[in-house]
């Protein structure tokens, strides 16, 4: 899936809340996995500088990028790819927007999150490789059939949306070749 051949990549840090200002995070293990992945083909926004050693985007991309910076980018980078990816917590998530399968999934969900990744096509302004992944917590009671006094099941090993939210980005990162 991924182009190895002298094509550069640019890494933009993953967004994680629901504002399109969030200039986002680099987890380390999707920077080590892309860099594994690339070797060095693959720069991350922050360090894509001029011979100046000045930044050369002046601006925060969004996992939603537009138009106008596709084209910026384009016209003075000499990138082939940008790797963009988001991670949507439960809390902030707009339920009304989800697909039919994640709005059953996340309906009772304790916890949650849904990653996207993509990998777009500068040249082209194409979209490579989209794929999301979603992760929840739904608690489920038993009951004693001869008391009826319900009990919880156990407590699960990932207690909030954000530890989902990673294990959902780190699902996506396997399915990538």
């Amino acid at each position: 899936m991924l182009d190895r051949n002298n094509k550069k990549y640019l890494l933009n840090p993953t967004n994680v809340v629901k504002s399109n200002f969030s200039d986002g995070i680099y987890f380390p293990f999707v920077v080590e996995f892309f860099q594994d992945k690339l070797k060095s083909n693959v720069v991350r926004v922050n360090g894509y500088k001029n011979t100046e050693g000045k930044v050369i985007i002046p601006f925060p991309i969004s996992y939603d990028i537009d138009q106008e910076e596709i084209k910026f980018l384009k016209n003075n980078t000499s990138i082939d790819y940008i790797i963009l990816s988001k991670i949507d917590y439960l809390e902030n998530i707009d339920k009304n927007n989800l697909t039919a399968l994640n709005k059953k999934r996340l309906y009772s969900a304790k916890a949650g999150a849904i990653s996207f990744l993509k990998i777009l096509d500068i040249e082209n302004n194409q979209v490579l490789i989209e794929m999301t992944c979603t992760a929840d917590i739904n608690i489920n009671e038993n009951i004693d059939m001869d008391s009826g006094i319900r009990e919880l099941q156990p407590i699960t090993i990932h207690k909030d949306s954000y530890a989902l939210g990673e294990k959902a980005m780190k699902k996506l990162l396997k399915k990538i070749k």
